[in-house]
């Protein structure tokens, strides 16, 4: 890590800019994890334009499909290829807080600067039961905790801004990554907590809205996005330059940026979120056709039909991203 115990809000505001984006898991035909697939996605992830650093073991990645012990060795291997090059979030969430626990201590002892953790996605929830899940957590692990708060129905529990300001107590809770989906919420996670911990979001326009309502408030990052992977190519940046023009500070620049993303995204993902799920079948089979080594699925992963996977092509095409010989 690098930061001292306790001081992780602060290093996380003053350090991470950018954004840290989703990786994806490539298999082999027998449904081993490709390690050298893993590793060339890491290089090509950390030079997409805009990309800050990395978040390892999300939705997009099928973590829930990997063993423990494929969790771990995946994680040292990105770290390993990074090397250092740029901060690291390891996603660590599981039902069990045991298993959190031992998931985010060996992060922190392979090099992860971060760990996330959802709240427990399997049985009877209730805001007492995740503020005590959280505490059991934070207090065991020694590296800082980045939280997570959606209204997606595949996760089933809703973080809510009440419930982060309860934790704020924890000095290992360092960040919240904020995909509500619904702007009026994003807002009120800001206003009750982003004085006292980075409220990040994985959505340029609400990243955008951020800097413009919460300007003292909302950090430089934003966490979990795959739109850099989806949504641009190294000849049309798209991301890079939205994120360049946030840094000048050029709101106006950034917004038609946002909005050729958007427009993007509408076309490839947001139908999906629409609907309460990410399609990481198809999600993936797109990084693939933009040059990430992708593979199949695992079991339980819905793949992309051959008419979501020709229909994704094509728009591809339409947006200038593909060319007949590839991206």
């Amino acid at each position: 890590m690098r930061y001292a115990a306790g001081d992780a809000r602060d290093w996380v505001r003053d350090t991470l800019c950018g954004y840290f984006t989703v990786l994806y898991t490539p298999f082999r035909e027998d449904g081993a994890v490709d390690e050298e697939g893993l590793r060339h996605n890491v290089r090509r992830t950390l030079a997409l334009p805009g990309v800050g650093g990395l978040s390892v073991n999300s939705l997009h990645q099928e973590f829930w499909t990997l063993t423990g012990v494929e969790r771990k060795h995946l994680v040292e291997v990105v770290l390993d290829e990074v090397g250092g090059r740029a901060p690291v979030v390891v996603g660590c969430s599981d039902p069990s807080a045991e298993t959190v626990v031992d998931l985010a201590r060996h992060a922190a002892a392979a090099g992860a600067d971060l760990a996330m953790a959802w709240p427990p996605f399997y049985g009877p929830r209730s805001a007492e039961s995740v503020r005590h899940f959280y505490e059991y957590v934070a207090g065991r692990i020694g590296i800082g905790l980045v939280l997570y708060s959606t209204t997606l129905p595949e996760l089933g529990y809703y973080l809510t801004p009440p419930e982060v300001e309860a934790l704020l107590p924890l000095p290992a809770v360092c960040a919240v990554q904020n995909t509500t989906l619904n702007l009026a919420q994003y807002a009120a996670m800001l206003e009750r907590v982003g004085d006292r911990l980075p409220v990040a979001t994985s959505l340029e326009e609400y990243h955008l809205f951020g800097q413009i309502a919460f300007p003292k408030r909302a950090p430089r990052f934003l966490i979990g996005s795959s739109r850099p992977v989806l949504c641009q190519t190294p000849a049309h940046p798209h991301c890079g330059r939205f994120i360049e023009a946030m840094a000048a500070g050029n709101l106006a620049e950034a917004a038609a940026e946002a909005r050729t993303i958007m427009a993007i995204a509408d076309r490839l993902q947001s139908r999906y979120f629409a609907r309460g799920f990410h399609h990481v079948g198809l999600f993936k089979h797109v990084a693939g056709l933009l040059g990430m080594r992708a593979g199949s699925t695992r079991p339980g992963v819905a793949p992309a039909s051959v008419s979501e996977r020709e229909e994704a092509e094509q728009i591809l095409r339409d947006l200038g991203l593909l060319s007949e010989g590839g991206a």
